[in-house]
């Protein structure tokens, strides 16, 4: 919803009036991506604390919940900031709307339903070379397993990655915004 809430402001004008006031231009991007996170925080605890009483369990225990939690949170917020390189390329509310068609087929080329050694070859190959497959395995090994760092931390690392390359983009395209 923040690149909606974007292209609103930069259809209105008041985007402009941010960009004319003396503060980094970095504010501009994380001022919506943390306000993101709080959001991303609350959501993902409600819905593994609704999901306790249906019989959900992590295994990893309470800190496995708060890498739960967390990975979820970041992996929203670098959602939302591509979201927003898409609402600040095209501004238009429609187009940025349906930028998130762009991610869907990455959920399907995921190792999500069948572990990654059962799939096909071909699959097995796009599963591999897509990043969110490695996003879902280390929530999986979250939930089934104990703490397990090698199934987790590629989790964090496409995060950081992704993340880094999408604030690079996005004050890239603040300062070349006309």
């Amino acid at each position: 919803m923040a690149a909606l809430f974007l292209v609103e402001e930069i259809e209105g004008g008041y985007f402009d009036k941010l960009r004319a006031i003396p503060i980094p231009r970095y504010s501009i991007v994380l001022g919506r991506l943390v306000a993101e996170a709080a959001k991303g925080i609350v959501l993902a605890s409600v819905i593994i604390l609704i999901a306790f009483p249906f019989g959900i369990s992590i295994a990893s225990g309470p800190l496995g919940f708060v890498l739960i939690v967390l990975l979820s949170t970041l992996w929203g917020v670098v959602y939302a900031g591509f979201m927003q390189l898409i609402a600040l390329k095209t501004r238009s509310a429609a187009v940025t709307n349906s930028g998130g068609l762009i991610f869907f087929p990455l959920l399907f080329l995921t190792p999500n339903f069948v572990p990654r050694e059962l799939l096909t070859e071909p699959m097995e190959v796009a599963a591999t070379l897509n990043p969110v497959t490695y996003l879902m395995e280390a929530l999986r090994s979250l939930i089934l397993d104990e703490l397990e760092w090698a199934e987790i931390m590629p989790g964090f690392a496409v995060v950081a990655a992704l993340g880094a390359l999408m604030l690079f983009l996005n004050l890239r395209m603040i300062r070349n915004y006309d």
